[in-house]
């Protein structure tokens, strides 16, 4: 697999080694020094039965313990911030398209610089198949970033790109967004990711990542209108 193979996935597991080392180093300053102390300091019977009264404090560490720790969440939170910033913030140059999710299908809208639909691709509920027709693929170019306005037609979706490790809530009568990047050409699946029905388990579809020239090529193609489910026409 590729070293940079889809955004944010990258990021994502950056950041869960970051937290992973950073994680593993608290827990072996903190654990071996404190199993020592278990075996040192463990009860003997007849050795210091009556337990010290006298108060011993020592400002250094005082201060180093508390110091050091608010240096290291406060770097974590930063990092952290950053890490999300980027996940959040589609580059400028992405392609816009629009997802809208209903029991249980995807309409997929692309989109052109003014926020006019060019073409227009659905994949149908079919409980009986998890095979998906290839016009009902969602094709994107390779190594281009992807900007997806979400809703809902009906109750709570849940817009889930597997190689991309991203999701995001698709809400009834609002609009809300990821956006994802895929640099290497296949086919990888889409998923719901929040329980909308007894469809649930039947409501994804592929997403085809394509090389860009062929995108291009594709985009130029019918538009895909046929498959439009009856009960959402007139309804976007």
């Amino acid at each position: 697999m590729e070293q940079v193979f889809a955004y944010p996935a990258k990021w994502w597991s950056e950041a869960v080694t970051v937290w992973l080392v950073v994680a593993v180093v608290i827990y072996v300053i903190v654990a071996i020094p404190g199993l020592y102390f278990i075996m040192k300091y463990r009860f003997k019977p007849g050795v210091r039965e009556i337990g010290d009264h006298e108060k011993h404090g020592h400002w250094g560490l005082e201060a180093l313990w508390t110091i050091v720790p608010t240096i290291i969440v406060l770097v974590l939170a930063t990092y952290s911030f950053a890490v999300f910033k980027k996940q959040r913030t589609a580059p400028p140059d992405a392609m816009t398209i629009k997802v809208t999710g209903f029991m249980w299908g995807w309409q997929v809208e692309y989109l052109d610089e003014k926020g006019n639909t060019i073409k227009t691709v659905v994949t149908s509920f079919n409980p009986s198949s998890y095979e998906i027709p290839e016009d009902q693929k969602i094709v994107v170019p390779a190594g281009k970033p992807v900007k997806a306005l979400l809703t809902s037609l009906d109750v709570i979706h849940s817009f889930y790109v597997k190689p991309a490790r991203i999701t995001e809530d698709m809400v009834p009568g609002r609009i809300t967004h990821l956006w994802f990047q895929i640099n290497k050409p296949g086919e990888y699946w889409v998923f719901c990711r929040e329980f909308c029905g007894t469809g649930h388990s039947h409501m994804f579809t592929k997403l085809k990542v394509v090389p860009p020239e062929q995108f291009a090529l594709w985009l130029k193609s019918e538009t895909n209108v046929a498959n439009k489910p009856s009960q959402i026409d007139g309804n976007l």
